[in-house]
């Protein structure tokens, strides 16, 4: 009789509070070297389960939808192969990944069928129960969840009781992990946090001594949701159990605690974008762009990330960018798109789609700037004498341009606008006159379809009232910026 599969889960599911981990090129290639080099059917499965799971941390669900498939696959061939040798144990496990798969595919009658088939060859395996706990989260059934996972732990505390190893041990951190989970999705944070305790507790115990040495002397890194042999499953738990822990202190105020319990996640991983994105949260002011730059560079395309760093530069403004990669080109967009910078931005997401052809985060920003708006602020002034033009109105001139329409177009063309602008050059013209041509208004570029002569002497730089109606969208020095109709200026008192 064979032995089908030794497979540690160790999933997390992605929240609002959690910015799933950008894979890594290294960790992508690891996952296919092992699928090439063994026809093991734990490593198969293991290798398409966590490729899909790297790729949605791309948000690449295509490739994930893909390698979640063949994962499928995978274990419906072992399920038949199993069940022809009449091993009972074998396939109900194959089953309940086969279960797993199909959760993650999002098929929820089907990965229900499959599970309540495997339970009913081995109740009495808490391997089953927390593969049943898993699913159950996925397909956003915690309450199912917390019951199959209850299940799991408590086997696991009895075989621990029978036969106190390591390998046990071990096993019940991770069904006391899925627990936790499942509690924190049902708001039960209080018994979630001391299960978690208890985890943390026990992987920092002597009994874990020697796994913690083959870590080391493996230099071994990297997190995956499904971890081959003890070091790997270890490394995993001990990543998820602290950034579960992290996020319920956080959310209850202990921002201390919070930050200690984040710090010791990037201590054993210093790109771990979570913990970077929460440092960039609980930081002082002067430290958040830094660990906004951290977190895009770990993970430029988790879009909890991308809302948060909206909102830090809505209130203080963006901050500068000077390094390079995918992770400051995603927040140069982002900075393109608060600016009104629609061109320039669609021009940065186009190429980033280039190398990223089927990254949903980008398509999500690209169709943010396409999709057509209902009202427009700038327009609820038309009609009813001078508005004052912000810097936000322009942008939003800018940024609606090309969706306007016929009758929001007519509106626009008969309001008149009024701003304080800096104008970069001026030149003396005949008696008396000043020629003016572009310049800016509350950091929005502009500039006159032609060079326009003013009564009066003005100096660049100088802050002059001006009186405009809006013709339309152009460019200065590369960037977008708004072609003026001008109707009058004056000296600002």
């Amino acid at each position: 009789m064979r032995r089908a599969v030794s497979i540690a889960i160790v999933l997390l599911t992605a929240t609002a509070s959690y910015a799933q981990r950008m894979a890594s090129d290294f960790e992508i290639a690891r996952m296919r070297e092992q699928i090439a080099s063994s026809s093991d059917f734990t490593a198969q499965l293991s290798g398409r389960l966590n490729l899909g799971d790297l790729y949605l941390g791309r948000n690449d669900r295509t490739a994930a939808v893909n390698e979640y498939q063949r994962a499928l696959e995978l274990a419906n061939k072992e399920r038949m192969a199993a069940r022809s040798e009449s091993d009972i144990t074998g396939y109900s496990t194959v089953t309940a990944y086969a279960a797993l798969a199909q959760a993650k595919l999002g098929r929820g009658p089907q990965a229900l069928a499959l599970l309540e088939e495997s339970i009913r060859f081995a109740s009495d395996s808490a391997k089953t129960w927390n593969i049943y706990a898993s699913a159950m989260t996925l397909l956003d059934r915690p309450r199912k969840g917390v019951s199959a996972a209850r299940n799991a732990v408590s086997i696991a505390r009895k075989d621990v009781a029978e036969t106190p190893t390591t390998e046990t041990r071990l096993d019940l951190a991770i069904y006391q992990h899925a627990l936790a989970s499942a509690l924190i999705d049902i708001d039960m944070d209080r018994e979630a946090e001391e299960l978690l305790v208890e985890v943390l507790t026990s992987l920092g115990s002597t009994t874990f001594d020697a796994v913690r040495r083959d870590v080391e002397r493996s230099e071994t890194f990297e997190i995956y949701s499904t971890a081959r042999g003890e070091a790997a499953a270890y490394l995993s738990l001990l990543n998820r159990a602290q950034l579960r822990l992290a996020g319920l202190q956080e959310k209850r105020g202990d921002v201390a605690a919070a930050r200690a319990t984040y710090r010791r996640v990037l201590d054993q991983r210093s790109d771990d974008p979570t913990a970077l994105a929460a440092f960039a949260r609980l930081a002082p002011r002067d430290e958040q762009a830094l660990w906004f730059a951290a977190a895009f560079d770990a993970n430029p395309f988790s879009l909890p990330l991308i809302r948060a760093y909206q909102a830090h530069i809505a209130t203080h403004g963006p901050p500068s960018i000077d390094s390079a990669g995918t992770g400051a080109a995603v927040r140069q967009a982002i900075h393109q798109i608060a600016a009104g910078e629609t061109r320039a931005a669609r021009t940065a997401l186009d190429a980033l789609l280039v190398r990223f052809p089927a990254n949903e985060t980008l398509r999500r920003l690209r169709a943010d700037i396409d999709a057509p708006g209902e009202g427009r602020e700038f327009l609820r002034g038309a009609h009813a004498g001078t508005v004052e033009a912000t810097g936000y109105l322009l942008r939003q001139v800018i940024g609606a341009n090309e969706r306007l329409t016929p009758d929001q177009r007519r509106a626009l063309d008969a309001t008149t606008f009024r701003g304080v602008a800096s104008f970069s050059a001026a030149t003396a013209g005949v008696a008396g006159q000043t020629i003016l041509e572009s310049g800016t208004i509350a950091g929005v570029a502009f500039r006159f379809a032609e060079p326009t002569a003013f009564l009066g002497d003005f100096a660049s730089r100088a802050p002059l009232r001006l009186t405009f109606r809006i013709l339309g969208v152009t460019e200065v020095d590369g960037r977008d910026a708004l072609l003026f109709e001008p109707l009058g200026i004056e000296a600002v008192p």
